[in-house]
């Protein structure tokens, strides 16, 4: 069947809302299972239940948090203890896995000082080191933040060194606040983001206070070595003001120097809201979901900028079969549905992340339902709306089910993923919590691209940080076409100098998926 062919038939279905399958070279394999291990304290020692996108680091190898598990207990008010307060896990492209640290329990005053429960995906910046969230805990003393009954704290901001040495940045204090401390965000659930004034922004799902109403949740800012935190906005769609309410994903930092994202509830009728803000903290609400909306409904996941510039992503439920859509938006707010979730297409849906687009230039994705049982797809989806089912989840297969997490593109084509749940069982048959898989689709490798430098101008000498790749495995950047010394310190991010001989001109990144080159100038100055 020819390539012609197959795009006719694949429109040809659309319209009956049905769905190409995935060609046969296609294929999910799992990579590592997280399994019981009756020996140790926690019994799930390497993590438990991934929720989290995956990202890959300046080694190559691949970084995500795991909701619980790793060493040691974690303190429970229904069953006395749980597997684990979640940890920080390493994996290499073959599967081999290692944590890098375990979130501890003090037993003796019922807190987990360091956070615990992460949910969200990590940063690797600029620094080369990991950022992070954990949606409880912390050393605020604030007990009224966690469902477990004598567990403190609402949150933390860490940092964690490739080598696995942890630092406290910030211990959110919860809508209350706590002590001398004003109100704050509590339950941060999204990934963090790095703006072109290099600090670090982030969303708190709950906390925050507007008129006396709390739990809205908040935008902070804080810097790499944890200073000058500051709550940039707090929702206050609570309170039926038409403000976003309850932000469950991280921000995007698009091209024209905005975050853009989320939140699941709030807006003009309560079910949610797509949202800008500028680096003041000015918040502008692009695009308000209604009930039973034909477009969408209770966003949970972020924003991805397309290469035509426009912001695509997910709506967990609404659409015309209530079971989620994919929606386009331009940075003016000008919102287009490009999909609705159906069991007629395989993928019935229920996104609870947003999508990526991939190096062929499609959106890619996974729902928590659908497939062949039911329980979770891949797919694929163009631009303009033709959907395929790439790949299904089962708690029968080797893949794990109902994954949460969204997919990343890794250097070498493939499409990463975790569940939260299934992969086995061990020896005693005692079941998997959770995978990491990796999806084979015959991609080719990422194309890089340069959203920013900065600073915009300098030397010949002067040190230079490019972003937002990807970069793994760069073999080039030139100033002007003037090769430059440099170093990849994250998958985002490259650090350089002002080479000898440059002349003020665009720069330019060289990876294995090509060349780009930035829209403006960088500056050599005398």
């Amino acid at each position: 069947m020819t390539n012609q062919t197959l795009k006719y038939l694949a429109l040809m279905l659309a319209g009956w809302g049905l769905a190409l399958i995935a060609p046969a070279h296609a294929q999910l394999t799992q990579l590592y299972a997280f399994q019981y291990d009756a020996n140790t304290t926690s019994n799930y020692p390497d993590g438990y239940g991934p929720q989290a996108e995956l990202i890959e680091g300046a080694d190559g190898n691949y970084y995500t948090t795991t909701f619980m598990g790793g060493s040691g207990a974690c303190a429970d008010g229904v069953e006395g203890l749980t597997q684990g307060c979640g940890a920080v896990v390493k994996i290499t492209p073959a599967g081999v896995l290692s944590v890098l640290y375990s979130f501890p329990f003090d037993s003796s005053n019922s807190t987990t000082p360091n956070g615990l429960f992460p949910v969200a995906g990590l940063l690797q910046g600029p620094d080369g080191n990991f950022y992070g969230v954990a949606s409880g805990g912390g050393s605020s003393g604030t007990d009224f933040c966690q469902p477990i009954s004598g567990i403190f704290g609402c949150g933390t901001i860490f940092k964690l060194t490739p080598s696995g040495h942890f630092t406290l940045l910030y211990s959110f204090c919860g809508g209350y606040g706590c002590g001398s401390y004003p109100p704050d965000g509590a339950d941060p659930r999204g990934r963090l983001a790095i703006g072109p004034d290099g600090n670090l922004y982030g969303t708190t799902q709950q906390g925050g206070e507007y008129n006396g109403g709390y739990n809205s949740g908040t935008i902070f800012r804080i810097s790499l070595s944890g200073g000058g935190y500051q709550i940039m906005h707090t929702f206050s769609g609570g309170s039926g003001t038409g403000d976003g309410n309850g932000p469950t994903a991280g921000l995007t930092l698009a091209s024209d120097g905005n975050f853009y994202g989320t939140t699941q509830f709030g807006g003009t009728s309560g079910n949610g809201t797509i949202f800008k803000m500028n680096l003041a903290g000015a918040v502008t609400i692009l695009h308000s979901f209604g009930p039973d909306d034909p477009n969408g409904a209770e966003p949970l996941g972020a924003l991805i900028e397309g290469s035509d510039g426009n912001l695509y992503g997910t709506c967990y439920t609404g659409g015309t079969n209530s079971s989620g859509t994919v929606f386009r938006i331009s940075k003016a707010g000008s919102f287009q549905k490009i999909f609705d979730f159906s069991q007629a297409a395989g993928g019935f849906g229920y996104p609870m992340a947003g999508v990526i687009q991939a190096s062929d230039g499609n959106l890619y994705g996974t729902t928590g339902q659908g497939g062949s049982s039911g329980e979770g797809t891949i797919f694929q989806l163009t631009l303009g709306g033709v959907y395929t089912l790439e790949a299904s989840f089962s708690s029968n297969g080797a893949s794990g089910y109902y994954p949460d997490g969204g997919l990343v593109q890794g250097s070498d084509g493939n499409l990463y993923v975790t569940t939260p749940s299934g992969g086995g069982s061990n020896s005693n048959g005692v079941p998997d919590e959770g995978t990491i898989d990796v999806f084979d689709v015959s991609l080719p490798a990422p194309k890089p691209g340069i959203l920013g430098f900065l600073p915009s101008s300098g030397k010949v000498g002067a040190k230079v940080t490019i972003g937002i790749g990807p970069y793994i495995g760069a073999t080039a950047v030139k100033f002007n076409g003037t090769s430059a010394t440099f170093k990849v310190t994250g998958s985002e991010f490259i650090t350089t100098t002002v080479p000898a001989g440059a002349t003020s001109g665009p720069i330019s990144v060289t990876t294995p998926g090509g060349t780009a080159t930035s829209k403006k100038n960088f500056t050599v100055t005398p």
